[in-house]
């Protein structure tokens, strides 16, 4: 492949051309908008279109929970197919394919020069549009007929891979694929996949822990008369209807079970009051389920009947749709502060500019101090010292109050602030942020001496790089807003195309970008051509949380270094080779 990619608008033009070559077959033949979305995938990972170059992995663990309950149905299937032209695959959680058994030997050599044996990695990032990525992808079944493919060695085949989840935590496990001839496609492959898939899930029902099955069957037992008010809850699973876990409040597993291992202790049964100040309170009735031995497997969680979903405080703002899927990288500074307001405790929270500490803080402090005003000091402002003098009437007065970018104060006059409160018995809520950047900002360091001196906890908040896969929650949500719900929904070219971006402004970079969009939008549906004109190309690929703490270790070191690469190489221990090519993979500039 030439080190000049050709622009995705060239490559979707060839890939509807090849579809469109190809339809004679297929009256029906279109682009379906899962094949385009998974394309634009493969594009934006620089999968090969033209040729085969997949990692390989011979280190394949075949005695996982998963092959062996996948080993037996697949057996079974094999059976029946023996003699067609038909190809189970069993792939983990990564795209590697585990297990292959073919019912045609022509159809196997074929797939040994497409490389879809054991050890080849068939994810959507490297293969391109396939039943096993796109199936990981989606999260869903997935159907690839011939010319869908993204690369074109593929397209002799057909294939429909179908997700295998865990059935107590419904965490994805890996994925089944049948693959066969491109013009052997027949809409029975996908009832025999999904059979298959859904034999696998009930044969790791079996193999489950006595106690994951015992909390799958106290569930459904409970869960008969009343599915939205019971929810069955451990350390891994979190099983419930998406109406029961708005009544509580939408809390994920991970907060709700340390509720309920608090509550309930060494009994078996306990109750949890939960309340968001004073205008909606529910108990929840809790029962444990416990092994023979006594060990906590979980518990069933009531909701009563009367218990109505949470009123909207009008005087809130909206918060995201599903913010419980949100990283746990945030879920766990949420929760903290969270607790820090209902304790009426002080707290600063840290994090670049544009991270929405504010309007984090302001969320959680409109739903625990209902009525009230959120009164927000802004430390740049011309009339601070006016401003501080009055927060102690404020929080005399249960006002939460909000002092931005205290590093911003000077020396010493956050610790004057502080040190004249009794903030524990205030009525009110005192909190603070500051900022951190890869820059450095003048004052912080004070302001970080003053808060622990007077015992005020600091809680980090990541930049959304470290976390932009929330992107996915935020951004419908944010669009809706900003629209004034004109707009209710973003296309996933954009969507893909965002996440791959550095996002130096974080949120308020994004939000900016948003709002010059939206005039462009001509139906409900934000799209990439929406974009400006001059909008980045964004890296090359999409980094992980780790490659982003690699990528700012490495423009830190520079920094420091002048931009001298073979001294920050060495400060940082690595080699000039590899310094080299990390500033080339992560598009590292200098003034990065």
């Amino acid at each position: 492949m030439s080190s000049a990619m050709p622009s995705w608008s060239d490559v979707l033009t060839h890939s509807l051309e090849r579809l469109k070559e190809r339809a004679s077959t297929d009256p029906d033949a279109g682009v379906r908008d899962g094949i385009l979305a998974s394309w634009r995938r493969s594009y934006d990972s620089q999968a090969l279109g033209d040729r085969l170059d997949l990692p390989y992995d011979d280190n394949l663990n075949l005695s996982t929970r998963l092959v062996r309950a996948a080993r037996p149905v697949i057996e079974k299937v094999q059976s029946d197919i023996d003699g067609s032209p038909l190809t189970l695959i069993l792939g983990d959680s990564t795209g590697k394919v585990l297990l292959r058994h073919s019912g045609e030997p022509c159809l196997e050599g074929q797939l040994d020069r497409a490389l879809l044996a054991p050890g080849f990695s068939y994810a959507e990032k490297y293969a391109g549009t396939n039943g096993i990525g796109t199936a990981l992808e989606d999260r869903s079944t997935a159907l690839v007929r011939g010319a869908e493919h993204f690369n074109e060695q593929l397209q002799v085949f057909a294939c429909v891979g179908v997700p295998v989840r865990d059935p107590i935590t419904r965490r994805q496990l890996g994925v089944l694929d049948i693959t066969t001839w491109a013009d052997r496609a027949h809409p029975a492959l996908t009832a025999l996949v999904r059979q298959a898939g859904a034999s696998i899930e009930d044969t790791l029902l079996t193999m489950s822990s006595r106690g994951a099955r015992s909390l799958l069957e106290q569930y459904l037992r409970s869960s008969r008369a009343a599915e939205d008010r019971v929810i069955a809850v451990s350390d891994e699973a979190f099983i419930g209807s998406a109406t029961a876990a708005d009544r509580i409040g939408g809390l994920g597993r991970p907060e709700l079970w340390a509720l309920t291992v608090d509550a309930l202790g060494n009994s078996d049964g306990a109750e949890i009051s939960l309340m968001s100040g004073t205008e909606y309170a529910t108990t929840l009735t809790v029962r444990a389920i416990r092994s023979p031995y006594g060990r906590l497997d979980g518990a069933i969680i009531e909701i009563p009947s009367s218990a109505p979903a949470p009123p909207v405080q009008r005087s809130s703002p909206a918060r995201p749709r599903g913010t419980h899927q949100l990283s746990p990288l945030v879920l766990g500074p949420m929760a903290m502060v969270g607790r820090m307001a209902a304790a009426r405790l002080p707290v600063c929270l840290v994090g670049e500019p544009g991270t929405g500490k504010r309007t984090l803080i302001q969320d959680i402090a409109m739903r625990e101090f209902p009525g009230r005003t959120v009164v927000v000091i802004d430390c740049g402002d011309d009339d601070i010292e006016a401003k501080l003098g009055s927060v102690g009437e404020h929080l005399a007065d249960g006002h939460p109050v909000i002092v931005r970018d205290a590093d911003g104060l000077a020396s010493g006059r956050l610790a004057e602030l502080v040190s004249g409160m009794d903030l524990p018995s205030a009525s009110g809520w005192l909190t603070f942020t500051t900022r951190t950047h890869r820059k450095s900002v003048e004052g912080a360091e004070e302001a970080e001496g003053d808060l622990a001196a007077a015992g005020i906890p600091m809680i980090a908040l990541p930049p959304l790089r470290a976390r932009v896969q929330d992107l996915r929650v935020l951004l419908p949500d944010m669009v809706r807003r900003l629209s004034r719900g004109r707009v209710t929904a973003v296309s996933p070219e954009l969507l893909t195309r965002l996440i791959r971006e550095p996002w130096p402004g974080n949120l308020a970079e994004v939000v900016e970008l948003v709002t010059t969009m939206i005039p462009s939008a001509t139906d409900s549906v934000l799209r990439e051509q929406h974009l400006p004109a001059d909008f980045g190309s964004g890296l090359r690929y999409r980094l992980t949380p780790l490659e982003w703490m690699t990528r700012d270790a490495i423009v830190e070191s520079l920094r420091a270094c002048d931009w001298d690469k073979a001294r920050a190489a060495e400060a940082l221990g690595m080699s000039r080779a590899s310094i080299y090519r990390k500033i080339k993979a992560y598009n590292i500039e200098p003034g990065a």
